[in-house]
């Protein structure tokens, strides 16, 4: 991966927070995030493998920022499911969930992103 530069990634953490915002204002239905968030997390390598130790001591350093997009990528985008299958019991049992659950936990994490507001 190229070197991770400072301000291109503290720039895409506030695009990104800012998605996250526009999803639990309403402003962006949750369908409309998936696809502009993308794969933000994973994408960004946020988790450090593909980084060289400068971009691993940069990702340290940003730990706090980069946190609720781990949560996000980990605890939501992975588990959503669509809404017709989130009522199945198959879907319930595994953990899984539809938007509305979605968009509820990204409340949770749009509370504690910069600016501390949802």
């Amino acid at each position: 991966m190229d070197a991770l530069l400072e301000s291109e990634l503290l720039a895409a953490l506030d695009h990104h927070d800012n998605l996250v915002r526009q999803c639990v204002a309403g402003e962006l239905t949750f369908s409309e995030f998936c696809v502009s968030y993308d794969a933000f997390y994973g994408a960004y390598a946020l988790d450090g493998h593909e980084h060289d130790l400068e971009g691993q001591a940069l990702l340290t350093k940003l730990a706090s920022r980069i946190a609720p997009h781990q949560a996000i990528a980990e605890d939501i985008l992975s588990k959503v499911c669509a809404d017709a299958d989130a009522t199945l019991d198959t879907y319930r049992r595994a953990g899984r969930f539809g938007s509305a659950e979605a968009v509820k936990k990204l409340k949770l994490v749009a509370a504690g992103l910069p600016g501390g507001e949802a």
